[in-house]
């Protein structure tokens, strides 16, 4: 297996650019809030400890927090098998980790993995560690591996402590972990400091070990949004999806990402203590959820769409005529986008794991858009034999991509104020219902808030 990586640690131009170019499409599919940054103090080194629920976006997403910034990122080693992807995933600056599953005989591996891991810290490129081992699509912080402590403990201590590393607990939070444009909140927590377990590690590692991961748990649950509640989790996630959004409006709030996060972990908090204060209420605000959230699935009724109101069906009247007249250019949009629309979502449909849908669409989109550009480009100017012609459709394009996303949107939302008019004109009871819930259940909210 390859080990040519003794310069991992320098920063990379080639890398650089790539990263830039990877972090402009980032933001482009997922909406990104970061905060938290002035956390970080100057001169102090670091290892990121984000919470892992989506696979590859998780790291990607860590890269967005600095522009200049080149992190490592330590991965299972299983990865790194064929000769050819071992080189790809060291140029992207990931380094193996090795298991007892990855063969007893290959743990002393480690050893150099460490050493590599002093000269990273020493250089201030900083860490990033996925303490959960591998992800699910929970919002819900599953048990850490105990790596991340051997790993910072270790180096901390053939330092004898001069390199003060910093610990940093991340949170990333997704609206939706697959869908383009989906909002992503990335939530820098407090760091802390490795040494202040160093004593303890040179009585017991067990113990250290397991201090340290207990501390890491929970400044990782207070950055994200952690429902412990198994039995009621869809009920309590289906709150947190109506609540904020409502209370923001109505308290006239600014309507940020981290806004609607701090309300959430509030709700949370607070139908967790009423669970145990008052049981009774609790069971009646769980029970209305669950009955609101059967009845709008059972008539395809979108979440967002709540409370129902025949009056947004106005919209109608400037939103299809604007449907229409974009509609030429959309149809350009698509014909002229078809390559990297189409195969990156065939091929994620691959992967039964829906957390690798997202990771597969943004790295083919990565390498299939430009080409596409780029040959498109050729072709146009090879057939009106015009370079000026060439350059114009060049330019174009990103516009028509724009154009076809929002055409897009405007498709769904009319389908859906159509699909609202009907239902509430079939079945009005129903509809009644429905609001009669939502309001029912806002109201028993508001009252323990």
């Amino acid at each position: 297996m390859p080990t040519n990586r003794e310069r991992i640690e320098e920063w990379s131009k080639a890398y650089w650019l790539l990263r830039f170019y990877q972090n402009f499409l980032f933001k482009l599919y997922f909406k990104t809030e970061i905060v938290g940054m002035e956390k970080l103090p100057p001169n102090t080194t670091f290892i990121f400890a984000p919470n892992h629920q989506n696979a590859l976006i998780d790291a990607l997403a860590m890269l967005t927090l600095k522009h200049s910034w080149q992190p490592i990122f330590l991965a299972r080693a299983d990865i790194f098998k064929k000769p050819l992807v071992s080189k790809i995933l060291t140029f992207l600056k990931i380094m193996p980790v090795y298991r007892i599953r990855d063969g007893f005989e290959n743990l002393s591996l480690n050893d150099s993995i460490f050493l590599k891991t002093m000269d990273i810290i020493r250089k201030g490129n900083g860490l990033v560690i996925l303490p959960e081992g591998n992800h699910a699509g929970f919002k819900m912080l599953r048990p850490l591996k105990k790596g991340i402590a051997r790993i910072a403990l270790q180096t901390e201590d053939a330092s004898d402590g001069s390199l003060n590393i910093h610990i940093v607990p991340v949170g990333l939070d997704y609206s939706n972990y697959v869908r383009y444009r989906s909002k992503l909140l990335i939530r820098i927590g407090e760091p802390f400091p490795v040494k202040k377990y160093l004593d303890l590690y040179r009585q017991s590692k067990a113990l250290a070990y397991n201090a340290l991961i207990d501390e890491l748990s929970e400044r990782i649950k207070a950055e994200m949004i952690h429902i412990e509640d198994e039995q009621n989790y869809y009920e309590y996630l289906f709150l947190t999806q109506l609540f904020p959004k409502r209370f923001i409006k109505e308290n006239k709030l600014p309507n940020t990402l981290n806004q609607a996060f701090e309300i959430s972990k509030r709700l949370i908090l607070k139908l967790d203590r009423l669970k145990e204060t008052d049981r009774s209420t609790f069971d009646g605000i769980i029970q209305l959820a669950h009955e609101l959230r059967d009845r709008i699935s059972a008539n395809r009724i979108k979440t967002q769409a709540l409370p129902l109101k025949v009056s947004k069906a106005f919209n109608l009247l400037w939103m299809v005529p604007l449907f229409v007249a974009l509609s030429p250019l959309a149809i350009f949009g698509f014909i002229n986008h078809i390559i990297p629309i189409i195969i990156p979502y065939q091929l994620s449909k691959k992967f039964e794991d829906v957390q690798f849908h997202s990771s597969v669409r943004h790295a083919a989109g990565l390498l299939l858009l430009p080409l596409a550009y780029l040959i498109q480009t050729v072709i146009v100017g090879l057939i009106l034999k015009s370079l000026a012609m060439a350059l114009l459709y060049l330019v174009l394009l990103p516009p028509a991509a724009v154009i076809l996303y929002n055409w897009r949107k405007l498709f769904y939302k009319i389908r859906g104020l159509i699909s609202i008019l009907i239902f509430a004109t079939r079945n009005r009871n129903e509809f009644e219902r429905i609001n009669n819930h939502f309001n029912r259940l806002m109201n028993d909210i508001k009252s323990i808030f």
